[in-house]
Formats: C-alpha cells, structure tokens, sequence
C-alpha cells in the first residue's frame, strides 16, 4: 500500500471518475485505473462497486477513505512544515479576501507582518462570490477572509476563526424612494423598484429562496462593488453589508430600509479561514494569532 495509491483513492471518491481523477492529479487514466486496482489486491477486499455507470464506494470503502484521509492530511502537513523549516519565512504571503469583507479587518496584523517579516511580499487578491474558500482549496491562498456558515466545511478542509458577525442591510439611493414620496416600509412595497440582486453564489446559497421576493425588475451583478456603484446611482435597491455602505449612510447618499422580519433568514459571520491539511508559514501565522 502506497501514499501515491491513497491519494488516487481520494480524488476518485472528489471527482467521481477515472478521468476527472487522473486529471487532478496529472497522471494517466491508465495510470490510476491500475494503482486503484492494485490497491484492492493489497487490502483484500472490494473498495469499489462496479456495477453502475460510475464507480462508488463500498461499505468497507467508504471505512477504509476515511482512514486514508487521515494519513494524507498527515502527509500534507508534514511536507508544509519540513517546507517552513527549510526555508524560515515564507518569501510571499497570499491572502484572498471576499468583497462583501472590508480588508480593514486586516490591516493592523498585516502592518505586524510587514514590521516582523520585512522581506515576505504581501499578495492581497479580492475575489467575489466566496471564490476565496475556492482559492484556499486549492492552494492558491494561505489565509483568507470571507462571509462563512459551518455548511461550508463541506466544500474543503478548513480551520476558521470568528471576526465578527455580517450585518447585512436593505439600502437604496433616496432619490429611489421618491418614487412612492416615502421610503418603502413594507415588503409589497418593494416589488415595483428594481432590485439589486447577486448572482448565485458558487457554494450553495440561493439568495431568492432566503429573500422571497417576486420582483419584476432585477439587476444581478457578481460582486458587491458592483452593486454598491448602482446603489448610489439610484440604479435599485439592494441587500448589502453594512461595511460596505457605512460611509454612504453617514453622508445620506444611501439611507438604510428598515422592514422588520425581512432579513430574519439570513445569518453570517466574517472568518479568517485557512487550510487545515498544511501548515502555514510564520508570517500567517501572525496574522492567524492577531484575532
């Protein structure tokens, strides 16, 4: 039994085929057909049942996957830490934020960083549509900030750590609101404005389920900067965070919609969040400490 042939195990029981796990990783179909096959022999029984149009787990299979995961995420650690041994601090420090999360919540670990570790590059990425759980997943990422629910935990293997509570909030440009010579304060009141909406969001949240809201006119934008620029121009109202608009609020460029009830679906806190298969360079982990 091999590590080589576990992870075969592993990114078939991800990908779901031959073909989509010989791509992830970079090996012939062949190639992993065989280590898959050999496995088997090696551990007496049958990992997988064959007789549908994919192969799935077995019983037994889905046991021994479980084990087998242990052993990688051991092996991907200890091949990060031997990294960080060798190397001291890392030469570059990758965080990805989400958009709907003002980076401010970083800035004072960051400056620690820059004063503790003068000679690791800061590589700030902000992303939409939590595409930056996507990044730490991948390895594209070391640390990252995001709006985070435990749901989420099925879409990697990540440590998080809480920031605070996403507030979010109805805004909408008052010029809008003269449409109806007051500002809305009821849901039916809504539904003849045009609505800002985000576009399906890439980890399971469907935003029109939680909102309910029929409206006719709707503009779907994919990042909330996006929709903060039409919020201000009088383009629609919209469901934003708080952080966001603050300064808007303040200065009466946006004004807040308040209609009890309507955002009671819908709850969010703000994560640091980090792999938990590798271990992070010292320059992370200062920031990891910071909160």
């Amino acid at each position: 039994m091999k590590l080589q042939q576990l992870e075969m195990l592993h990114a078939l029981a991800e990908t779901g085929t031959l073909q989509a796990a010989a791509e992830r990783l970079h090996r012939s179909q062949a190639a992993v057909s065989m280590g898959l096959k050999t496995l088997e022999q090696d551990v007496g029984f049958s990992l997988f049942d064959r007789t549908g149009y994919r192969l799935t787990l077995t019983e037994r299979g889905q046991q021994f996957l479980r084990q087998a995961r242990e052993l990688l995420v051991q092996k991907n650690r200890l091949a990060s830490l031997t990294q960080q041994l060798r190397e001291g601090a890392e030469p570059s420090l990758r965080v990805a934020y989400d958009h709907t999360c003002s980076p401010r919540d970083l800035f004072a670990a960051i400056a620690q960083v820059q004063k503790t570790y003068p000679a690791t590059e800061l590589i700030m990425t902000g992303e939409s549509q939590l595409r930056s759980l996507r990044r730490i997943s991948a390895a594209e990422a070391d640390i990252a900030l995001c709006p985070w629910m435990p749901l989420f935990h099925q879409h990697g293997d990540f440590e998080t750590k809480f920031i605070r509570d996403f507030e979010l909030i109805i805004a909408m440009a008052p010029t809008l609101g003269e449409r109806f010579g007051r500002i809305p304060q009821r849901r039916t009141e809504l539904l003849d404005l045009p609505m800002l909406m985000p576009q399906d969001q890439e980890l399971g949240i469907n935003l029109d389920a939680l909102i309910k809201v029929p409206g006719q006119q709707r503009i779907r934008v994919n990042d909330s900067i996006t929709q903060r620029a039409l919020l201000l121009a009088g383009m629609g109202w919209g469901i934003i965070p708080v952080e966001l608009v603050r300064g808007a609020l303040q200065s009466e460029q946006l004004v807040k919609v308040d209609i009890p009830g309507f955002l009671n679906n819908v709850s969010l806190e703000v994560h640091l969040v980090r792999a938990s298969d590798r271990v992070t360079g010292p320059a992370a982990q200062l920031i990891w400490d910071a909160f």
